[in-house]
């Protein structure tokens, strides 16, 4: 009886010292680019992905261990090809996609719900990066940068046709939000960005959208070079209960950068038999 209580207090020890996240495998994207976003689809085994050229990729994805590849790569072009798509969600009422230039969110049939007053202020190159979707059809965005330098980030929630702004996110240091996405316990990640003449860091906060004043839980801040500009995140659960962290990064259309996928799993849910795959 001694020694599982000593088990169970040295698991117990070192799950809390674990880092909040445990990588997992990264997966070229060869001959895509310009991804900005990502949306896993049927339990991790397909995905569909969104490049700022108004263009979208579904594909099916086998892991092996570490390593992976895509297979059946389909093309899918938006409904306003001139424009710069963002970011992408998916709920029980549709998918929808965020634009820059100006700001403006439109479902994938080319209707556009009405804006917030602030959209339309922000610069062009920073306005709606990141979206996100509820179950309940709840969407959330919030802008790359905002209109004051060292201003929070405010959340904007979009509920019952009328937006209002759910919560402001503090600025920590020089990241910028580039992805979010609504985890399976309904809270919400947003992927930062990053970059230095060492190269990017990426960095993942998460926290309760519903709390006015939200404790930002901080999960990783990677090194400096360690992944490409990580642009689009997807947070889903696997069969076997994990909770996965699909990431997807930009190229910016230049051969010195790369295109992949990058994922993650919350070390926390990797107990017993559980994984992403």
């Amino acid at each position: 009886m001694r020694w599982r209580i000593s088990f169970a207090l040295i698991w117990l020890t070192s799950a809390s010292l674990a880092d909040p996240l445990t990588f997992l495998r990264s997966i070229p994207l060869k001959g895509l680019s310009g991804l900005s976003a990502i949306e896993v689809e049927h339990g991790g085994a397909a995905a569909f992905v969104l490049s700022d050229r108004s263009i979208g990729y579904r594909f099916t994805i086998i892991r092996n261990g570490n390593t992976g590849q895509l297979m059946n790569i389909q093309t899918v072009k938006l409904p306003y090809p001139e424009r710069d798509t963002e970011g992408l969600a998916k709920s029980q009422n549709g998918t929808f996609f965020s634009y820059e230039g100006p700001g403006r969110i439109s479902r994938d049939n080319g209707t556009a719900i009405s804006s917030h007053p602030d959209f339309i202020r922000y610069k062009k190159n920073k306005s709606l990066e990141a979206l996100a979707a509820a179950q309940d059809g709840t969407l959330y965005t919030l802008p790359e940068q905002p209109n004051k330098r060292g201003a929070p980030f405010p959340i904007y929630r979009y509920k019952n046709k009328t937006w209002d702004i759910a919560a402001l996110l503090p600025k920590r240091g020089l990241f910028q939000p580039t992805g979010a996405d609504i985890g399976p316990k309904g809270w919400l990640y947003i992927l930062e960005r990053a970059f230095t003449p060492l190269g990017f860091s990426s960095r993942i906060r998460r926290f309760d959208p519903n709390s006015p004043k939200p404790h930002a839980e901080t999960l990783i801040t990677t090194k400096f070079g360690k992944h490409d500009n990580l642009e689009g995140i997807s947070v889903w659960e696997s069969n076997s209960g994990a909770t996965c962290l699909t990431l997807v990064s930009d190229d910016n259309f230049r051969i010195s950068q790369t295109s992949e996928l990058v994922e993650y799993a919350l070390t926390e849910s990797l107990a017993g038999e559980a994984a992403c795959d």
